[in-house]
Formats: C-alpha cells, structure tokens, sequence
C-alpha cells in the first residue's frame, strides 16, 4: 500500500492552527469574555463554549503535528541509512524525535486544561508546546544544514527556518521578560488576564507579552510550512505479506 501526498498534513495543520485562534478569539471578544485588544491565546478558549471548540480542534491539530513529526523523522532516518554519516546518529535523530512527540503532546494539554481551570497543568502543556516545541526546531534546523541534498530542500528553505528559530527564540524571551514586568507593576491587585485593560498597571508590557505570543504562533506555522516542499517528494509504503497458515495479512517490518 502507498500513500503519497503527504504534504496535505503539514498543509492541514497551517491551515487549522490559526483558523482555531481566530474563531475562538471571535467568540470570546462577542461574548466580552476578553479584553478585545490582543488577549493571550489561552485566555480566548478558557470559557465555554469557545473552550469547547479551541480543544477539539486544537486536538485534530496536536495529532496532525505528531504525524508531521513522525514522518520527519522516517524521513531522515531513511537519509542517515543512505548517506551512512555518522552525524546525526540514528539516536541523536531519535532523540530530535521525543522532543517533537513531547511538543505535540504539550499542544494537546494546551487544549483540554484550560489555564482557569488547571493552571498547573495547562502551563507544563505550554511548557511543552511552545519551548520543547522551539527546541524541535532547533534540532530540524541542524539537520536541514547536514542533509542539503533532500528532495524538495532549498537554500531558502535553510534560511527561512534558521530566521525563524531567531525571531522565536527573541520572542520567547521577550515575552517572559514584559509578562513578569507587568505582574509586578499590577502588584497585589487581582485581576484575571482576560480583563486587563489599560485601567490597570503593568498593561502595555502585558500587551507586548501577548502579542509576542501571538507572533510566536505564528511563526510555528511557517515553520511548519517549511516541510511542505520536502513532503511533496515523499512517499509511505506500507508492505504485507500474506500468512498462508492463518490467513491473515501481518506488516512486513
């Protein structure tokens, strides 16, 4: 059995990711359950019924990435037999790959512990997601600069994802940096972050926090995207044998 355009996946999760955002941000603004000027992504799927929606589909999201992941890493496994080099080992490769099951997990944490109702939980989700997810990158980057010759890859493709690891590394630490300045300037007063308005102190580092957030999901797309030429080139084959004896089909490993 053969499967072939594979590219459709990562193009499912580009598509799927900021259309959840979008549609749950719609809702929670309509509802005024949000501040209407860039509210964290969290925050817009953490009431119902939006947060009914920002779960399902950020579930269907979470598997496409792991699927993504997966293939990637078939992908370079299948190229580290090939080129027989000895960087990345088949386990360093492996390792890259936890890393990216660790990310889509983490994305699917995110969606069913809302951050009202398992803080806890829904910040190792995010955890995961967003910083374990950056590092993925990271290690997929080193690879693109090692396995040049990959159908589908380009110099720009090279390019665009080492600009992305940057900008998402900066992002990352501008984002804690403003968030832990405007909680400190807010001080004791209590406010959820869905509320904060300009009333309150600490407003215009909360809002760089949340916009960074919002550019850092972005970003995660691109990247994402960035797969989709390589994926155009690939196809899973899937061999069977038949067992006379039992007469049952078994996989062929």
């Amino acid at each position: 059995m053969c499967v072939d355009k594979l590219y459709l996946l990562p193009v499912a999760f580009v598509v799927l990711l900021p259309v959840t955002f979008l549609i749950t941000y719609a809702i929670a603004v309509s509802d005024e359950e949000v501040a209407p000027f860039f509210p964290f992504i969290s925050d817009t799927g953490t009431l119902p019924p939006e947060s009914c929606i920002f779960g399902q589909l950020l579930n269907i999201a979470a598997v496409l990435i792991l699927i993504v992941i997966y293939l990637r890493y078939k992908q370079i496994t299948a190229y580290i037999a090939i080129t027989n080099l000895t960087r990345p080992s088949p386990r360093t490769n492996t390792g890259f790959f936890v890393l990216g099951l660790l990310s889509g997990i983490g994305l699917s944490i995110v969606a069913n512990f809302q951050v009202e109702n398992s803080k806890g939980i829904h910040i190792v989700g995010a955890v995961l997601a967003f910083i374990v997810g950056g590092a993925y990158f990271f290690t997929q980057t080193y690879i693109s600069w090692i396995f040049r010759d990959i159908p589908g890859f380009t110099k720009t493709i090279l390019v665009t994802r080492l600009v992305i690891c940057i900008l998402y590394a900066s992002f990352f630490i501008i984002g804690v940096a403003t968030f832990v300045v405007s909680k400190r300037k807010l001080g004791k007063q209590k406010i959820s972050t869905r509320l904060w308005t300009s009333d309150y102190k600490g407003y215009p580092e909360h809002v760089v926090s949340s916009v960074v957030e919002w550019l850092g999901s972005f970003l995660i797309c691109v990247y994402v995207a960035t797969f989709i030429p390589e994926f155009k080139h690939m196809r899973l084959e899937t061999k069977w044998q038949l067992e006379l004896a039992t007469g049952e089909l078994q996989p062929v490993v």
